[in-house]
This record gives structure tokens, sequence and C-alpha cells, in this order.
């Protein structure tokens, strides 16, 4: 199908969404996607690698996807009768098989990013799904930001990062609890077209990856936290000297489930984070973060799809 004929196939949808990964951000097509959703009132929900796309309060915004098996249920997507998608990673579409998904509940077309400027007036969405997914996570999450128990509500955790990591500095989290956590909660400022991802966690469970991606990141000048779990692996601890041993910009907050009676208060998490990026404290941290309450996100939107057995057995671990 040419181009021509795709749009006029676009056109005719009444109820449209769209499903928007890292791809937009790579060919600079933000501002594109804007347009066409504020243009065609069209709600946008992003891939957990492509947060930022909207800001959090955006009412084009839907939310973040491809984290648990409820998602798409919950955005009501099957009363959709399209769902476009762009700028999916093939990586990330091949390990959560989002297409399968989505080919389950209407018609999917899938869009290049640089596409998306033709649309603009002439792709609109006459109504919209009811979408639950959002507000379920808020219900969780916004109480969470201002959690004063130790150890740490995870959201808490989560929002201490957000605040204390300046414009243009990166985090990366850990495939499983810890990624799960800054995937669904981490508040994303707006990002704009050319501007770096502000929040990497990898799709594939690949041992040391994201330790890797921050060392890599903080060696290229940014401002860079890594949120990993307890226990450390062996491959992970290599890289923590790694991080001892350079002068980097870089704060490694090591999550972990055993209690630390040193911890006096909430506001520790900040103070020793700040420190750290100040370079008056130390670049590796471990904080206190009750990660049981994992079981708050499974209840609200099911299992969890990325990184599912791992997310399981880690808090399997932490029960016993």
């Amino acid at each position: 199908m040419n181009q021509s004929d795709q749009l006029s196939e676009l056109a005719e949808a009444k109820c449209v969404v769209i499903l928007a990964g890292a791809g937009v951000i790579e060919a600079g097509a933000i501002a594109d996607l804007h347009r066409l959703a504020t243009g065609g009132n069209i709600g946008v929900a992003n891939t957990f690698d492509a947060k930022g796309l909207f800001a959090w309060d955006s009412p084009h915004h839907l939310g973040t996807c491809g984290l648990q098996s409820q998602d798409f249920d919950l955005l009501d997507w099957k009363a959709a009768d399209l769902i476009i998608t762009t700028g999916l990673d093939r990586v990330f579409d091949t390990e959560l098989d989002l297409t399968t998904v989505l080919s389950g509940l209407t018609t999917v077309r899938e869009v290049k990013p640089e596409d998306l400027k033709a649309m603009v007036g002439k792709v609109s969405s006459a109504n919209a799904p009811i979408n639950t997914l959002y507000a379920k996570i808020a219900a969780i999450a916004q109480p969470g930001f201002v959690d004063s128990s130790v150890p740490l509500h995870p959201a808490r955790a989560v929002a201490d990062l957000g605040q204390a990591l300046p414009a243009g500095g990166l985090i990366t989290a850990q495939p499983g609890l810890a990624g799960l956590w800054v995937a669904r909660t981490f508040p994303t400022p707006l990002l704009t077209s050319g501007e770096p991802r502000r929040v990497v966690v990898p799709v594939q469970n690949t041992p040391g990856e994201s330790l890797r991606a921050a060392i890599e990141s903080a060696r290229q000048g940014r401002t860079t936290i890594a949120v990993i779990t307890d226990p450390v692996d062996s491959l992970d601890r290599e890289l923590l000297e790694v991080v001892r041993k350079e002068n980097l910009n870089l704060v490694v907050d090591i999550w972990t489930s055993t209690p630390d009676e040193s911890w006096l208060s909430v506001e520790d998490h900040r103070r020793n984070i700040a420190n750290a990026l100040s370079g008056d404290g130390q670049k590796i941290i471990k904080t206190p973060v009750n990660l049981l309450l994992t079981a708050d996100l499974i209840a609200a939107a099911g299992p969890v799809t990325a990184w599912g057995e791992l997310c399981a057995h880690a808090l399997n671990a932490i029960q016993v």
C-alpha cells in the first residue's frame, strides 16, 4: 500500500489511538506526533522505551504500556477501530509480542515516524476509548510519591531520583522490579525534538546492560543515575568497580529489601543522591525499598509481562 492509499484508509477511521515507541524520538518526529494528536484529538500511549513523548499531565497522554498483561484492556483499545503504531523498536515488539496482542483487539496499522507529518489535519478521532489504566496507576503512584515510610515506597524512591536528575541527565534501571517501577512511575518532563531520552530500561534481561549503559552515558558527560537491586551479581560487581575507579558523574542506587537501621527518615534518600551527584558523598549507595508493594501494581494491571518471570522470582525471594 502506497502512502496516499494508507493515508486514505487511516482518515476513514472514527476512533483512533496511537502507540508510539522510541523510534519517534530517534527520528526527531516528536513535534509531528504532537501536532497529529492535538489537531486530531488522538490519545497516545508510549512504550516504556519512549517515556517523555508527552508531558505526564497532557490530555493526549494515555500512559506507558507494554509492562503488564492488562495494559491494553485497561486502555479499552478494543473499542477503537484503528490502532496506529509508530516508532516501535523491533526487539521491543518481538520480546513483548505487541503486534499479536494489538491485532487481537482491532485493526492495527504501522506508520513510519517520518510519515506522521503528512497525517496532520487528515487523521482524527471523533471519540476516545475509556482509559482506566492511567487512573489506576496514578492511584498507586501519587500517594507513593509523598509516602514518608521507611523502607521507601518504590514510587517515592523513583520520585526522589526524578527530582535529583538535572536537565540533560539520564536514569537507567535494571530489568525486573527496579525497571518496572521506574518505567511505570518516573515522571518524565516533555522531551523536545533532538533531545536524548532521559530514561533507559532495557527490554531484554541482558546481564549488566543497564549499568553498562549508565557508565557509557557518564563517560559521554551526562549526569547519570543507575538503579539496580540486591543481590548484586558478579558482573554488576565488576561494573561497580569501574564506577569506583573512574571519576564519572554517575551515581548507582542499589535498592535493597534488607532493613537499614542507619536510615532515620525518608529524606535520607534524597540527601544521599544529592551528595553523591555533588561529589560530596559515596557514588554507590544502598537504599531500603519496600518492593513487596509491587503487588499493588499487579493487582491494578495484572501480571508483569516485561521480565515477568524475573519479577516473580524476585518477589518470591523477598517474601522468603
